[in-house]
């Protein structure tokens, strides 16, 4: 009984980075959360999401994954992985734990320094969570301040930790597509169900809201003269979900059409079987075609653009690459003609998709960030800081008015300055320069797929980020804006470390 008990127990620590990693990327849709009211959490008697702490599911799957990293990394068992066990370790390794952390520290900082060059985008990122940092000493609400900051800095550990351990050989990237495609199936089940049903499905355990046609604050459309929620899944808001829904579809569309691309190029140069192999195709495409109907019903018209771009980039980058010049007058042809159907269609205001009530909504927001950047344009007013300038600036506001801009850049240069926006923007461009282009105009022109759906993901993003601000200040949004950076690193360590056991 002892031995079995035993057994289990060091099967759990030996897997515990394994199951924490399956469970974050399948369930941190799950908006399960306790909240912690602060002096501005309700203005005028309405609830506001940005100037209040919470403690989500997804944070403590965090925590929990750093805590066990840090207690094995501490304990020798990255450094010996085959032997890895629980029960191996004697009090010698917690005797020396003081002495492992400092010259570990030590030893990391420099290596660091050595490595990193002036123009890479670790170096840029580090610049940015500097800035980030250093504005809260001249935020006015500064504890709003250090909770987002503390937020971002938590992410941007999980997604070190996940790459370090993609490198050690702990988790290869496979579970992390393969908990990705679990969690999107069944977003998309429940928002395809309560798009159908009219209402919330009852999951309250899961985070789901409470969700009616008649509700206010729920988002909704108008078909044939009746409201109409939207797919929500268990996130916030519907175009969280759509915005989780891209990476799906992109990701799904571009396996699918290496898995069955013959050529001889993808064969020789993007193996087939590095990526969910077992998985028959019948069934992705079941799954996409599932989440693509849930993607449609979130009806977000920034989701819906930012795909659409997203595909044109990847057909053209194919007939480019296929030189074929005809193919590629064709697309131009086509693009040419949705961009004129789209401005002519935007033009008639009775067509909900595409209709600018919604947009003349969020002027007073865009009105706000222009009166903050002339005020502050270098400095910014600090992280988090927009929705409590705002209150300042207008008292008069109903309390439900009070949100950030919806444009990551102008409320990224609100609060950072623009010193803050070209370090944002910088180092997303130096990534994806090193992602995007160095891979096209290899000696070899081979088009990897596997690498450049991921920058398609973060263009998408990117284009989503002019018309919403949940990448920024809403946790589900950062973290899925986190999840291509998390993907680019996992499949390219992974993919490395197939290539040095080929060899």
């Amino acid at each position: 009984m002892i031995n079995s008990f035993t057994k289990i127990i060091n099967w759990l620590w030996n897997n515990a980075v394994i199951i924490l990693i399956f469970l974050f990327f399948t369930t941190f849709p799950f908006n399960i959360r306790k909240v912690f009211l602060t002096p501005y959490s309700y203005l005028k008697g309405d609830f506001n999401e940005y100037m209040t702490f919470s403690l989500n599911w997804s944070d403590i799957l965090i925590l929990c994954l750093i805590i066990i990293y840090i207690i094995k990394w501490l304990l020798g068992q990255y450094e010996n992985a085959e032997t890895a066990n629980f029960s191996l370790y004697n009090n010698k390794y917690l005797l020396s734990t003081v002495i492992r952390v400092y010259y570990a520290l030590i030893t990391l900082f420099s290596s660091r320094l050595k490595s990193m060059k002036f123009f890479s985008e670790t170096f840029l990122l580090f610049l940015f969570l500097f800035w980030m940092s250093l504005s809260v000493f001249w935020a006015s609400f500064w504890s709003i301040a250090l909770y987002r900051l503390f937020i971002i800095l938590l992410i941007v550990n999980f997604v070190v930790i996940i790459r370090n351990i993609v490198r050690n050989g702990d988790v290869k990237a496979e579970i992390i597509y393969f908990s990705l495609i679990s969690g999107g199936i069944i977003q998309s089940l429940i928002g395809i169900s309560q798009f159908i049903l009219n209402r919330s499905l009852g999951f309250k355990i899961l985070g789901e809201s409470f969700l009616g046609p008649d509700l206010p604050g729920v988002a909704k459309i108008i078909v044939s003269g009746v409201k109409h929620i939207r797919a929500y899944g268990t996130f916030p808001h519907p175009n969280i979900l759509a915005g989780f829904l891209v990476i799906q579809i992109i990701f799904l569309t571009t396996f699918l059409f290496r898995r069955f691309n013959n050529r001889r190029t993808f064969e020789n140069h993007v193996p087939h079987e590095t990526i969910l192999p077992r998985i028959p195709s019948w069934l992705l495409f079941l799954v996409l075609f599932i989440n693509t109907g849930c993607f449609l019903l979130t009806f977000s018209r920034s989701a819906f653009l930012s795909l659409a771009l997203a595909g044109l980039v990847l057909l053209l980058i194919k007939l480019i690459h296929t030189r074929r010049i005809i193919w590629l007058i064709i697309a131009i042809i086509i693009f040419a003609l949705l961009l004129h159907g789209s401005i002519y269609v935007s033009r008639n205001i009775n067509i909900f998709l595409f209709s600018t009530q919604s947009i003349e909504e969020r002027n007073q927001y865009l009105d706000v960030s222009r009166e903050t950047i002339s005020s502050h344009p270098v400095l910014g007013i600090g992280l988090g800081q927009f929705v409590f300038q705002e209150t300042i600036a207008h008292p008069n506001w109903p309390g439900w008015q009070y949100q950030p801009v919806h444009n990551i850049y102008l409320l990224i240069t609100s609060e950072l300055g623009i010193i803050g926006l070209i370090l944002f923007l910088t180092f997303l461009l130096t990534l994806l320069t090193n992602c995007f282009i160095k891979r096209i105009t290899r000696n070899k022109p081979v088009l990897r797929l596997t690498d450049l759906y991921i920058c398609f993901i973060i263009i998408s993003f990117l284009f989503i980020s002019f018309f919403d601000h949940y990448f920024w200040d809403i946790k589900p949004g950062m973290i899925i804006f986190a999840i291509p950076f998390i993907l680019y690193a996992a499949n390219h360590l992974d993919t490395e470390k197939n290539s040095q056991i080929a060899q």
